[in-house]
């Protein structure tokens, strides 16, 4: 990417949620939650004539409690924070080139060279570019229009000598066969 690729990105409901799902489900907490859930559903079909009306209440919450009740807690959040958060509410400009990611939103920006990009994860809504543990920039696909394929390979093969984490749905944009 010898040229500069400059996008207008705005955040999206789905990039936003699908960020804060996989950043939920996938933590020792949403896991264990998950475990909790599915045990009490098995509890639940193997043992339903055995127990008692408030036991199969209390399990029926549990069950519910990570698997429709926290999802629809974390969409409710997701959507007050894309509604009331000032950063949301005009679009970032990302400027992708040969030495990294220049950021910027009215007079704010900030640089992210490539060997400073710690993780990449991409699923069906966004990609979020992490350049710490917990600190990422999410970008939904759909704002990236016919340039996606350029820019994830771009960013994969730029990062690639910085070996960052990538999602394994991002192997094929190594070999620039994503375009």
């Amino acid at each position: 990417m010898t040229d500069t690729k400059t996008k207008s990105i705005k955040m999206t409901f789905w990039a936003l949620y699908s960020y804060v799902m996989n950043t939920n489900y996938r933590s020792i907490a949403g896991v264990l939650g998950l475990f909790l859930s599915l045990g009490s559903i098995g509890i639940l079909i193997i043992g339903w004539n055995g127990l008692l009306l408030r036991q199969k209440i209390i399990f029926i919450i549990i069950a519910l409690a990570f698997t429709v009740i926290n999802p629809v807690m974390l969409a409710v959040k997701t959507a007050s924070q894309l509604k009331k958060s000032p950063s949301y509410k005009k679009p970032l400009n990302y400027s992708f080139g040969d030495d990294g990611i220049l950021v910027s939103q009215d007079e704010l920006s900030q640089k992210i060279k490539w060997k400073d990009i710690y993780r990449i994860m991409l699923t069906k809504s966004m990609v979020a570019i992490y350049t710490g543990p917990v600190t990422a920039f999410v970008i939904p696909l759909s704002e990236l229009g016919k340039d996606k394929g350029k820019i994830l390979s771009a960013v994969v093969q730029f990062t690639a000598a910085y070996k960052p984490r990538l999602s394994r749905n991002l192997k094929v944009y190594q070999t620039g066969k994503g375009l």
